[in-house]
């Protein structure tokens, strides 16, 4: 995977080496960089970081701390000001040198207390409306004073109410806008929600981040650093919990088609989930042939195109006979060219269906076969042939990298379907180069994972085990024939299929957006 783990690694055990056997390390991790990127075919760029929760923690604090000398603030205030601009350091920077008192008053800092009271004066809160000494209150720099429990009850109801409430928590008083920092809230908060405020500022700290994602994988705790380097412009991330997503739109990651044209896509899967939706809902126009959909009670439809005509005759609108429109569907055309009319209506309106239900049963079937492997792929096979073979774990690595393969070529060839539907039908040359290449692949494919899931079986049954080392070898040279195909068919597809030259070629975007 070309993506890093920023864990408990600490500064300072770079002390334990000196200079020259660090680069020493360095080359050495480079050059065994190039040497697995050459091996497997991968870019040894990578545009983006994997977190733990420790790594985002480290990355937090330092953002504290630069704060906190650059301003010379406490922690706890630099914190309040990184809240407050959604982490960003360079806009705490900014707003501070140019207003600090305006920030001051933004936030809530006061910067002199307002009031110091004598130990032995007797004060009421103004929450319970008791009395109580000094040494039971407790005030913020702007001097209003509340008994301890009721800060506690205060700070702890808050807390509960979620990460809106106390993180820009401010004093009790209606009309007060002073701010309680980190330090007072671990005072009096309760032990739960202490924990629970931390990592309310923990999470903060990466969904603020234009630069940061939590990783949306089932019970994943991953959060994504994105990078763009310039080499690498993928959008796509995969994360060590093995789920793959766009940073850009989120969803599953859908290389090689981009977000817009996923979009139009699961638009209509939603609304096509069952095909007869086509059926009710669209008709093409008998002019310029665009599906058009029907979304108000009316029937005169007007396409984009220009042309007006009638929901159910399809005929143009002033052409439209209200009366001989509204008779029983048997009706019969009056001549010949209206014979032919209809049954090329007919035939169009079924050839529109036909295709989306093509492309759409392949994306689909695709789409289990990939969530079928991830599933063999979650079933440590590993540890049942280690025991059955008498070998070490690491000795079957290779059926990881086979399953991981298979799962994205599934992926890949998903979306490929998608790109497929929306290509235009005038563009024959680009469609033909297309089949043929994604049928390549997709042959390779079938039979990579069908060698891998029927030998992989007999193995496990006890079965013909004296011939898992030709399995080894061939499994290897298959899972390598299948990533170079796949990657042939991805340059292909992201650069528009460049190679083939087609004429008055106008682009897949246009397409899309009107079906």
């Amino acid at each position: 995977m070309d993506s890093q783990l920023i864990d408990a690694a600490t500064d300072d055990k770079v002390d334990e080496f000196d200079e020259d056997e660090i680069f020493s390390i360095m080359d050495n991790v480079e050059e065994k960089v190039k040497d697995d990127a050459e091996k497997f075919k991968i870019t040894p760029i990578s545009n983006f970081n994997i977190l733990n929760e420790y790594g985002i923690s480290r990355l937090q604090e330092a953002d504290i701390t630069n704060v906190s000398n650059v301003l010379s603030i406490s922690r706890v205030v630099a914190c309040l000001l990184l809240v407050h601009f959604d982490w960003s350091v360079t806009k705490v920077h900014e707003a501070w040198f140019d207003c600090e008192e305006k920030v001051r008053k933004a936030v809530g800092l006061i910067k002199e207390p307002q009031v110091c009271f004598l130990d032995f004066k007797i004060l009421d809160c103004d929450i319970c409306f008791e009395s109580f000494t000094c040494n039971m209150m407790k005030s913020l720099g702007c001097g209003h004073p509340y008994c301890i429990n009721c800060w506690k009850d205060f700070i702890d109801t808050k807390i509960n109410e979620g990460p809106d409430k106390c993180l820009a928590l401010k004093c009790p008083h209606p009309s007060c806008t002073a701010a309680v920092d980190g330090d007072m809230i671990h005072q009096f908060a309760s032990e739960p929600n202490r924990n629970k405020y931390d990592q309310f500022l923990l999470r903060s700290y990466v969904e603020k981040n234009k630069n940061m994602k939590w990783c949306p994988g089932p019970n994943c705790e991953f959060a994504i650093v994105f990078q763009p380097n310039g080499v690498n412009k993928k959008l796509d991330v995969a994360c060590l919990c093995r789920y793959s997503f766009c940073w850009n739109c989120g969803e599953d990651a859908h290389s090689p088609v981009d977000c817009e044209m996923v979009s139009h896509w699961l638009k209509k899967v939603s609304e096509s989930k069952n095909i007869n939706w086509i059926l009710k809902y669209a008709k093409q126009c008998p002019k310029c042939k665009i599906p058009i959909e029907k979304n108000e009670g009316y029937m005169h439809m007007r396409c984009r195109c220009g042309f007006q005509f009638c929901w159910f005759c399809l005929r143009d609108w002033f052409q439209c006979d209200s009366e001989s429109c509204a008779g029983y569907l048997d009706r019969q055309p009056e001549n010949f060219q209206e014979k032919i009319i209809e049954g090329t209506k007919r035939k169009e309106a079924r050839e529109y269906i036909d295709k989306y239900t093509h492309y759409y049963e392949r994306w689909v079937t695709n789409e289990l076969s990939r969530k079928k492997a991830s599933e063999n792929l979650e079933a440590n096979h590993v540890e049942c042939l280690s025991a059955l073979l008498g070998k070490h774990e690491s000795n079957f690595e290779f059926l990881n990298e086979a399953w991981l393969q298979v799962v994205e070529s599934r992926r890949l060839l998903k979306w490929a379907y998608v790109y497929g539907y929306y290509l235009p039908e005038n563009e024959k040359a680009k469609i033909e180069f297309f089949e043929y290449t994604q049928g390549e692949a997709e042959a390779v494919l079938e039979r990579f994972h069908h060698y891998l899931e029927t030998k992989l079986h007999k193995f496990l049954t006890g079965e013909a085990l004296d011939q898992f080392e030709d399995f080894y070898l061939k499994l290897i040279e298959m899972t390598v024939t299948t990533r170079n195909y796949f990657d042939n068919l991805v340059r292909a597809l992201e650069n528009g299929l460049a190679d083939v030259e087609a004429r008055s070629y106008s682009g897949i975007k246009r397409r899309f957006s009107e079906m």
